[in-house]
């Protein structure tokens, strides 16, 4: 499990990125076997003193309460990987939202170029 925001090694390709642009019922399938599912993601904001919201809403075909989804945001000051949220009561397949909100120390989740990394893992067991 990547410990910090490097990018991982699939990239979304522009489809990829159109079908996770708008709630459309369009997911992107992320695929593991033996280790994790990750789908990082970065948002660049105009500064560094906005309060952070992140939503994400997909779907597992692992059943959540044999393996927990989590949302986690990156600490820059810390280096380390801070969960906003996670789900391990939603049945495989069906649509489930995380959110979270980083209100306080934001300098501390901001990169010098006003960007915030975050991430959704699940455990492929």
């Amino acid at each position: 499990m990547p410990t910090d925001d490097t990018n991982l090694e699939t990239d979304f390709t522009c489809t990829d990125y159109a079908d996770v642009a708008t709630d459309n019922n369009v997911y992107v399938r992320q695929c593991a076997t033996d280790e994790y599912a990750i789908i990082l993601f970065k948002q660049q904001a105009d500064d560094s003193s906005g309060v952070i919201i992140v939503n994400w809403k997909g779907k597992s075909s692992k059943d959540t309460s044999d393996s927990t989804v989590f949302l986690q945001i990156y600490n820059r000051d810390t280096t380390a990987w801070e969960t906003l949220d996670s789900d391990n009561a939603t049945a495989i397949n069906t649509e489930f939202t995380l959110s979270g909100t980083q209100s306080i120390n934001l300098v501390d989740y901001y990169d010098v170029g006003n960007w915030v990394a975050c991430r959704i893992y699940q455990e492929a067991i």
